[in-house]
């Protein structure tokens, strides 16, 4: 039997890592099964869905190259498909009509742990009377979902309730949609967070009395550096927040494989070797801990690994290389300097800021960086001396008279090397000094050492 799997977000939100993980997964388990791999929408509540809400997940899951099969289902397109399983299910006595209105259910609930309702077994219904229908759960035996992740899980059907999923208004609710949406679009995998573990006994009900038994797995969530559960509605990050800091998305798809999954004790996994190895009876169920300097370090690996031109094409399409206005000459430095500096940068916009150093003429200093540049004033102006009459300025050249200076003067690297940093770059930190000096040119490298170096 072909594995077919979905991925149904609502689009209230934004695709945060977590629903990201949840969709990745699913598309992981049908591609490593040959299957496929669908997306639905779940967009009744029409007071709440946004468009550019289904825009960004839909742009977010492209990015990070999870491809979808088939055409997207719309939930709100299925409404009449939904009240026609409903009106099997009362047919097939699965089902009952309730007439109990909300003070009386309140009442009953008052004074029971568990409401019933004495509709559930009348034949003779009030006329003109709104009602809604509700599911007959089993009252005696257990339910029992063999989990793929969690293992067998069970629930005694004394705790069901005979829950709603025609409400008074006529819509279905979502617990009754999205089974039925399941069953129509015969999903044999239902991957999705350990939160709805609850759902899915109430839905097994539904998928029982509809002859269809899907395969479950529950995941554990992720939970920030707190232990908190993660959350979009609690400053939880979604996958177009990271691309925007400059995060590329074989680190996103690397990280989020990391978060539950193993291959091995490999950490660097690309996302065709995940669809080769995947498997979901091999992810964990504890809950997984959000660590942002791991994401960082996946990142940094990724883009010193990547070729130059595709660190520009990349730091092109960036929200912060076009907020400034780069001459031609400009961009020809970038481009030289992009191998230089991504080797220190965890993000293209971190790139982006250290490539930027180069142009900029002043720098602000500390207290200490200032002394730095006062007490070595004296090297400043053999350095300058030296640099004037370098022809030709290459990099060879300009190593070779750094090293000059600071056996002669008996230094060590960093007497010279800090100060000049400060004055090329704002920071003592950073590449080689030749190399940067080489590319950005005579002009410029004298002109930063005697407006910063003073």
């Amino acid at each position: 039997m072909e594995i077919i799997t979905r991925f149904a977000p609502s689009p209230t939100g934004f695709l945060h890592l977590g629903v990201a993980r949840t969709a990745l997964f699913s598309f992981l388990h049908a591609k490593s099964n040959g299957g496929k791999f669908r997306i639905r929408i779940e967009d009744t509540d029409q007071t709440r869905n946004k468009k550019e809400s289904i825009d960004s997940i839909l742009n977010g899951l492209n990015w990070l190259g999870v491809q979808y099969d088939s055409e997207i289902i719309y939930q709100s397109e299925k409404i009449l498909e939904h009240k026609k399983i409903i009106n099997q299910l009362i047919d097939n006595n699965y089902a009952y009509k309730c007439f109990h209105t909300d003070d009386e259910i309140h009442e009953l609930k008052k004074n029971h742990k568990k409401f019933k309702s004495k509709w559930r077994d009348k034949i003779d219904h009030p006329k003109n009377t709104q009602f809604c229908v509700r599911i007959k759960s089993p009252i005696e035996g257990q339910t029992v979902i063999d989990d793929q992740i969690q293992g067998e899980v069970k629930v005694d059907n004394k705790e069901l309730d005979d829950f709603v999923i025609l409400r008074t208004d006529g819509s279905p609710t979502f617990l009754l949609s999205s089974a039925v949406d399941d069953f129509l679009m015969s999903v044999t995998d239902i991957i999705r967070g350990d939160d709805h573990l609850t759902n899915s006994f109430r839905q097994m009900v539904i998928f029982k009395y509809l002859s269809y038994y899907p395969k479950f797995s529950h995941m554990p969530l992720i939970h920030n550096e707190n232990n908190e559960k993660l959350s979009k509605r609690h400053n939880a990050l979604s996958i177009d927040d990271y691309k925007k800091k400059g995060f590329l998305p074989e680190t996103m798809i690397n990280y989020l494989l990391r978060l539950g999954w193993a291959f091995g004790d490999k950490e660097i996994i690309s996302i065709d070797e995940a669809i080769e190895n995947f498997k979901i009876e091999k992810v964990g169920k504890s809950p997984s801990k959000l660590d942002e300097k791991k994401l960082l370090f996946l990142n940094n690996f990724y883009i010193k690994n990547k070729n130059d031109d595709f660190i520009f094409n990349e730091i092109q399409n960036t929200e912060a290389f076009s907020k400034i206005k780069y001459t031609k000459e400009d961009i020809n430095k970038i481009k030289n300097l992009i191998s230089i500096f991504k080797e220190r940068s965890n993000t293209l916009n971190e790139l982006i800021e250290n490539l930027n150093l180069i142009n900029k003429e002043e720098f602000s200093y500390s207290k200490i960086e200032k002394e730095m540049l006062n007490n070595s004033v004296n090297l400043k102006t053999k350095l300058v001396d030296k640099l004037s009459l370098i022809e030709p300025w290459d990099d060879y050249i300009l190593e070779s008279i750094i090293k000059e200076i600071i056996e002669n003067m008996n230094l060590k690297f960093k007497d010279l090397g800090q100060p000049l940093r400060l004055a090329l770059f704002g920071t003592v930190n950073g590449p080689s000094v030749s190399k940067v000096m080489t590319i950005i040119g005579k002009e410029l490298t004298l002109k930063k050492i005697q407006i910063n170096w003073n």
